[in-house]
């Protein structure tokens, strides 16, 4: 192939010379959208552009470091080349020196940049100090305890409370819903403006369900059968719930459904009643009773929730507030809050397109709607349109990893058609530089099938092949799989799944197979060359085990593991309960560390005798036993 024939050498061109259009580039794996990114920055430097005038907007901070370091990169090689006009290189130069300055970061160091400089039009504090996740955590369950300690048990919310919690909710499961909320300001107002309804539950269930078990017939089944024991208690069970109403009728349908829902399995002789066909129905009948008061239940809890929403909701909104005045947002505010000065405010848009000429988005297929909002009020041009050159968007939908954080196709979709209405370009960069052409060829004969009947690409887009430019011949399988259809159990499979990975890094190594680096000539593989990538690490054990039987050795790369050490959650324990006495969960599990080593049945004798385990309670002063030293010992040790 002939330079200037490469299959994305026009998209290439279009990004770094096309300046002045908008631009939402489509890169499949392994094609560069990084590169794309840096190529646009350097190119709108080199015509002139100010560095502080682009912000350029990955999704971590790794990224965004990387991506500082190859525009620096860019930006010393366009110097260099001899090719390069003085003016040109004029400007690279003042931006290599002011790259430190730049925009170039994550989306939430964006919002916070531009919060700081929009404080008074936002009704923020510019001073403000940006709370992690642990830190905002421990900030809400602080103010969600004084809410809990200040309801009115005789007002409305404290009635609402009482038969959300009657009815099997529970207290952390509306903490859960409260922090959610507090995380989405915009919903928590939605609930508040407009508070949800649900049906009241058809109580009449109740008695339909009675006569369903009672229409069961058990003549001359003995009392002692299983089966018939099963229905005879869940005969009473209903019928007690049915002479009941208000709050006992609350408190008992979770327990009745519960009984309802139990599976019988075996229990009950079939001979007992007189055939199978006759013990089957009595089993059905129970079960299908359990699914009516299911359904009821769910009903009942679904008008409790509707009724202690907007409760949730209001704690949620004035813990937002209590952070805009204290200038302490959560990272999500930085969003909300920036998006929403930017969609009210006219000064604030024109304060921020005047500062910057060029909005440069990586990962775009990871854009949630917040963001979006964000990078359309700096390109809109006012008349429903966008302003050329303002917007450049790089992304792969086929590579969205961030469901969770409302990255949504549909707004990818909607926003690649409003680029194109807008007369915007939308280029395509198909040429992986990463894998060979085994893999590619691969890759695309998979996902072809996968991805071939695709009715809405809003849901889910279309799969577009990869073009491999690389086709080293090197020794070994490009492609090579283990395992297939099986009989084996879980446990078993498990194991044998991990010897299979045990014996193929090992024969990569024996048998020669060959790597290449970016720079050299191929070469045979070495262990720090391979990767064994799982899921969960539910099976990591296994694999672990199956590598050290194979002589084979590894390093487990994963930061998070270190949270699951029991010596870890120990130090934890100990911490919270030095920070909350009143926390007794905490407290005990501190007990039972290797701090203080309390015994179960230490433990437990502590507690027959009536004692507490919060260590600053007075009884403890000259209570017997390890424990009560402990708590004594140990509180005043760690308070001191």
């Amino acid at each position: 192939m002939s330079p200037g024939d490469g299959p994305d050498d026009r998209a290439r061109r279009d990004i770094t010379e096309r300046l002045d259009a908008t631009m939402l580039v489509e890169a499949g794996a392994g094609t560069g959208k990084t590169r794309a990114l840096v190529d646009r920055v350097v190119s709108l430097v080199a015509r002139g552009t100010r560095i502080e005038r682009i912000a350029a907007i990955t999704f971590t901070e790794r990224a965004a470091a990387e991506l500082r370091e190859r525009v620096r990169q860019g930006l010393d090689e366009r110097i260099a080349d001899p090719a390069t006009e003085p003016e040109v290189a004029d400007h690279c130069r003042r931006a290599r020196e002011g790259l430190d300055r730049a925009q170039l970061s994550t989306i939430h160091a964006f919002g916070q940049v531009l919060l700081r400089a929009l404080a008074a039009e936002a009704a923020i504090d510019p001073e403000m100090a940006v709370l992690d996740q642990v830190a905002a955590e421990r900030r809400f369950e602080e103010r969600w305890r004084a809410r809990l300690e200040g309801i009115d048990p005789d007002g409305a919310d404290g009635a609402a409370i009482d038969v959300a919690l009657r009815r099997g909710l529970s207290i952390g499961g509306l903490r859960t819903l409260a922090w959610a909320l507090a995380e989405r300001e915009d919903i928590a107002a939605l609930v508040v403006a407009n508070p949800p309804g649900a049906p009241a539950p058809r109580w009449g269930v109740i008695d339909e369900v009675a006569a369903g078990l009672a229409a069961v017939d058990c003549d001359g089944v003995p009392e002692d059968d299983l089966c018939a024991a099963h229905l005879e208690a869940l005969r009473a069970a209903v019928a007690t719930l049915r002479g009941v109403d208000g709050w006992r009728r609350d408190a008992l349908l979770p327990g009745v459904t519960a009984l309802g829902k139990t599976r019988m399995g075996n229990k009950g002789r079939a001979a007992a009643w007189g055939g199978r066909e006759r013990i089957a129905a009595a089993r059905d009948a129970a079960l299908a009773s359990g699914e009516r008061l299911e359904g009821l239940l769910a009903d009942a809890r679904a008008e409790a929730m509707c009724g202690v929403l907007p409760w949730l909701a209001r704690v949620a909104l004035d813990d937002a507030a209590d952070r805009r005045r204290d200038g302490t947002p959560v990272f999500g505010d930085l969003i909300l809050w920036t998006r929403d000065v930017l969609r009210t405010d006219p000064t604030a848009r024109a304060a921020v397109r005047e500062r910057y000429d060029a909005l440069l988005i990586d990962e775009f297929q990871d854009t949630d709607p917040w963001q979006l909002d964000i990078a359309e009020a700096f390109a809109a041009d006012g008349e429903g349109g966008l302003e050329p050159g303002r917007l450049f968007l790089v992304g792969d939908p086929k590579q969205s990893i961030y469901r969770f954080r409302r990255a949504d196709m549909a707004v990818y979709a909607a926003q690649r058609a409003r680029v194109e209405r807008a007369g915007g370009l939308l280029p395509s960069l198909t040429a992986n530089r990463r894998s060979r052409a085994v893999v590619v060829d691969w890759v695309n004969g998979v996902m072809e099938g996968l991805f071939a009947d695709v009715a809405d690409p809003a849901l889910q887009p279309p799969y577009v092949p990869i073009v491999a430019e690389r086709d080293t011949d090197l020794a070994g399988p490009g492609v090579a799989w283990m395992g297939g259809p099986s009989s084996l159990r879980a446990w078993d499979l498990r194991m044998a799944e991990a010897a299979d990975v045990a014996a193929t890094c090992r024969a990569a190594v024996s048998e020669g197979w060959e790597v290449e680096d970016r720079d050299g000539p191929p070469r045979p593989v070495r262990l720090r060359d391979i990767a064994v990538l799982i899921p969960t690490r539910t099976g990591l054990s296994a694999i672990e085990d199956a590598l050290r039987a194979a002589g084979v050795p590894f390093r487990v790369d994963g930061g998070s593991l270190v949270f699951r050490t029991q010596e870890l959650r120990d130090l934890v324990n100990c911490l919270t309960a030095i920070d909350d006495p009143g926390d007794e969960v905490a407290v005990v599990g501190a007990l039972r560390s290797v701090a203080f080593a309390c015994s179960d049945v230490e433990l437990a004798e502590h507690r027959r005798a009536g004692l507490r385990f919060n260590y600053l309670a007075p009884a403890l002063d000259d209570a017997p036993g390890p424990v009560a030293e402990g708590n004594v010992g140990g509180g005043t040790g760690m308070i001191a």
